[in-house]
């Protein structure tokens, strides 16, 4: 096999007649690779390519095939040092580096400088450089890598994969000059593709690597940005269920201290009034249950869950609503009239919260009224029965409400007050969409504020 092998490469060698090229190293400087065609190979190392032959198909990471290829070359020219360098924005980097196991000087070997002038003029020439001598060189000698590292015999063959140059083999004997034939630079030349397709598979491998850990960066970020916005969110709904909570348990709080006052009135009397006393009691009793309906109903809703519909009088609660503020809107100077009320509206729903919803709809109405005169304080509960519909509409003759700030009038933590919490109407209009129905604000035509409450009727 191998006889069979020198016969050809044999037969190439003396169709392959040699032209010599004036390089800028001089008369000393070798011709280009293109023109250094051998005229016998038969000094070509098998053993060499089968070790690149191995190197490229062995299950090994880029920067050791790149490292056994250099090895491989550096045994195949018989070279004391060697580096594989790669260009790397703008400048050369060591991608490998290899001393010969019995070679001279390998304590001045390192990659802190490499032999950028030489790599240079090997890629200006294309096809690469070799120098006989570099010490006795006219273009070199004088070079500051060739004083200090005295090289004498030199090859270096540019890298490069799919027509794009990424590096350079550099090689170097430090004692013998003429060491790289050209039997030898044909070696060189054929392990310098290789060394291509495994630094292209290395800077992708590195590229793949950066940009894994740019995912992983912005992952993390985005990880950070969702835990703080569900931190966000979560604050944020607990401060709306505090300021519900404080916003509705407000109303069944102020009913019972003005029972509890009444109620003590009732007994501080010359002669006491049992059953005045006994009716501001139980008074309390029902506004305390009311207070703890209402919480348990604003802590279902922050939770989300489902409520617990039932068929009630829709009717029936509205008087109850209006009995409720009696005793408030009274101390505020304002007339409550209740229209349309007087038969069964069959509902179905939780009565309480759509009891809240109306009086703090109603208390909106009488806080708008402060600087009305007190004979004009009116306000008009009104409820119309329209086939399976149920219209409840409230009507003040207050302030009323800038049309500019009309789109947020339901956002929560918005209000217009200058004491206001902004949750009265966004938990009203949650309360009756939870209804299925419909909540809507507009002006009145000779001033005041309609509040208008759409509600579906049940069938029963």
């Amino acid at each position: 096999m191998n006889n069979e092998l020198d016969d050809v490469c044999s037969a190439l060698a003396a169709r392959t007649p040699w032209k010599s090229r004036v390089d800028p190293g001089g008369a000393e400087a070798g011709p280009a690779f293109d023109e250094l065609m051998p005229r016998s190979l038969l000094s070509i190392d098998v053993h060499v390519l089968h070790d690149v032959s191995r190197a490229m198909a062995h299950e090994a990471s880029p920067a050791t095939r790149v490292a056994t290829l250099l090895e491989s070359a550096l045994r195949a020219a018989g070279a004391t040092w060697g580096v594989i360098a790669v260009l790397r924005d703008g400048g050369w980097e060591a991608a490998a580096v290899a001393t010969a196991a019995n070679g001279p000087h390998t304590e001045r070997r390192s990659v802190d400088r490499l032999p950028v002038p030489i790599i240079a003029a090997a890629v200006h020439l294309r096809n690469g450089l070799v120098l006989r001598d570099a010490c006795a060189a006219d273009h070199w000698r004088t070079d500051d890598y060739v004083r200090r590292r005295k090289p004498r015999s030199v090859i270096c063959v540019p890298i490069r994969c799919n027509g794009e140059l990424i590096g350079a083999l550099y090689l170097e004997h430090g004692d013998l000059p003429g060491m790289f034939t050209p039997a030898k630079a044909a070696l060189v030349e054929i392990i310098a593709p290789h060394a291509g397709c495994v630094l292209e598979n290395l800077r992708l491998r590195d590229e793949l690597d950066a940009q894994r850990a740019r995912v992983g960066s912005v992952e993390a970020a985005m990880r950070e940005t969702q835990s703080e916005m569900d931190r966000t969110s979560r604050m944020t709904a607990y401060g709306e269920l505090a300021a519900s909570i404080v916003h509705e348990v407000a109303q069944p709080v102020t009913a019972i201290d003005t029972s509890a006052r009444a109620g003590l009135k009732w007994l501080d009397r010359g002669a006491p009034n049992i059953e005045a006393a006994r009716e501001m009691l139980a008074h309390i009793c029902a506004c305390t249950v009311r207070a703890r309906t209402i919480i348990g109903a604003l802590r279902a809703r922050a939770r989300r869950t489902a409520p617990v519909f039932a068929v009630f009088d829709l009717a029936d609660a509205l008087r109850e609503a209006a009995e409720i503020l009696e005793s408030t809107l009274d101390a505020m100077k304002v007339n409550l009239r209740v229209d349309g009320c007087a038969s069964a509206i069959p509902m179905r729903g939780e009565r309480v919260p759509l009891q809240q919803a109306i009086i703090s709809l109603l208390m909106n109405g009488a806080e708008s009224m402060i600087g009305t005169p007190e004979g004009k304080r009116v306000i008009v509960l009104t409820c119309e029965l329209e086939r399976n519909l149920v219209r409840i509409r409230i009507d003040d003759n207050g302030d009323g409400f800038d049309p500019q700030v009309a789109a947020r009038l339901f956002e929560p933590l918005f209000t217009t007050k200058p004491h206001g919490m902004g949750m009265g109407l966004s938990i009203c209009k949650s309360i009756v969409e939870a209804h299925n129905g419909q909540l809507e604000l507009a002006p009145r035509e000779h001033g005041g504020t309609r509040a208008t409450v759409t509600l579906p009727v049940s069938s029963m």
